[in-house]
């Protein structure tokens, strides 16, 4: 049950870096504004969306691998293992800190990516 959540969730997340990349836009100064309007220009440039594909990958796996070295850390640095409370004893609150500590680490992660 458990790897049929994970590949559900890794195909979510797949799809949803995707549509980000293919919605997004990107402002480019233009030098001939006349010329530019003139020219006949493909509706959905590849190469550029490509780009975008692969930016938003990479910065994804950064970010991933990010949010799992802070949350290893933050298991190093408490007296028990989180894996083991949060899964076998059903503590809420170990869950609770470890959702708050992936949650603020996404934040930083995405402020620093995003500018």
């Amino acid at each position: 049950m458990a790897k049929k959540i994970v590949r559900i969730s890794l195909f979510l997340a797949i799809i949803w870096v995707v549509a980000g990349a293919v919605l997004s836009t990107q402002v480019r100064a233009q030098g001939n504004v006349v010329q530019v309007a003139t020219q006949a220009s493909p509706m959905l440039d590849v190469k550029v969306l490509s780009g975008l594909v692969i930016e938003s990958l990479v910065f994804s796996v950064v970010g991933l691998i990010v949010l799992l070295i802070g949350y290893k850390l933050f298991d190093v640095m408490t007296p028990f293992h989180l894996d083991e409370q949060i899964a076998e004893d059903n503590n809420t609150a170990a869950g609770v800190a470890v959702a708050g500590l992936l949650i603020a680490l996404g934040l930083i992660v995405a402020a620093a990516i995003g500018s």
